[in-house]
């Protein structure tokens, strides 16, 4: 099986509130104004729909995908032929993660309510319909492998439930980053095209208020995170990535930080988003020096909370905890 990394998050699309056209007259928005008027209310109310929709899997994607790949890496990592399965002769044996009720609480009403609902998005729908049956199928064989491993039950039967249990373990393994793939490419094809048009919609509504600016530089994080994650770039798109990204960010806050309602959780937003800057920054630096990892650092390159200093798993860190904070704003 090829090495799982941990997943990047994604960020909300926004919930937008704009008045369609100016005030609209009370009743029926049907039936009532003018034809532009109706036009538009029905527009927003498309848009809102697609966003809740979006949401929806959003929120199972953010929740479950990472923690379920770093459950693969903590099982996987131990076993030396992880085609053979394990021996029983290791000298560090790790289970891998419980994917709980609560965990799937977030995957199942949520998935099955957003595939049945407006607008239909045929590839997406089914991808998310898959990603929720490869999680409904790996669940209980997970929580039963991380039972064993975590009661140590391999030193009372000599591996023997282990080794019978890793087939099955590693088939809904498979299944789930196969499902996960084509959930990820389609979810974010879909909220990438909904965020740039909210992104145009927010600027000729109301301008550059704190929502543009979120969004935009959640904009500029991604395609750095997919420009830099590779092992090698090109190191001048990525200062102009980068460039970018400081620019719209240091512009936010000059125009909206000291703004409130709601200035105690820009200011979290905003650390994450200088702890981003900074990570970019020592990423270009290491790739540019063509500084080699020290033995311990390669050690750690796939570690889910340990990655060093300029790889692209501390990068891809720093954007998920910044997606974590604009998801909270």
């Amino acid at each position: 099986m090829p090495r799982i990394f941990s997943s990047t998050a994604l960020a909300a699309a926004l919930a937008l509130a704009l008045s369609a056209c100016g005030n609209t007259p009370a009743g029926d928005p049907a039936t009532t104004g003018s034809a532009e008027q109706r036009a538009a209310t029905a527009a927003v109310d498309a848009q809102q729909q697609l966003t809740a929709k979006l949401n929806a899997y959003i929120g199972c994607f953010n929740a479950l995908d990472s923690k379920t790949r770093d459950s693969i890496q903590s099982y996987t990592r131990w076993i030396k032929d992880v085609d053979a399965g394990p021996t029983g002769r290791e000298s560090s044996i790790y289970g891998p993660f419980e994917i709980s009720d609560y965990d799937m609480k977030q995957c199942d009403a949520p998935v099955t309510e957003a595939i049945a609902a407006k607008p239909a998005l045929t590839e997406l729908d089914a991808a998310a319909s898959r990603y929720q049956q490869a999680l409904k199928a790996l669940a209980p064989v997970s929580k039963e492998a991380h039972d064993y491993y975590e009661r140590q039950d391999y030193e009372d039967d000599q591996f023997a439930k282990g080794k019978q249990m890793h087939g099955p373990l590693m088939a809904a393994f498979k299944q789930f980053v196969a499902a996960s793939e084509q959930f990820n490419a389609e979810l974010e094809r879909q909220n990438d095209a909904a965020q740039r048009e909210q992104l145009k919609v927010l600027e000729q509504a109301e301008g550059r208020t704190r929502e543009y600016y979120r969004l935009a530089m959640m904009l500029e994080a991604k395609a750095i995170v997919e420009l830099m994650t590779q092992d090698a770039f090109d190191t001048a798109k990525a200062q102009e990535r980068l460039d970018a990204f400081n620019r719209i960010s240091d512009e936010a806050h000059a125009k909206v930080a000291d703004q409130e309602p709601g200035k105690s959780d820009w200011e979290g937003f905003e650390r994450e988003a200088e702890n981003f800057r900074h990570q970019g920054k020592e990423r270009l630096q290491r790739v540019s020096e063509k500084r080699a990892y020290s033995q311990f650092e390669r050690g750690m390159l796939d570690s889910p909370s340990m990655a060093p200093q300029g790889s692209p798993g501390k990068l891809m860190q720093e954007y998920n905890a910044l997606v974590f904070q604009s998801n909270r704003q």
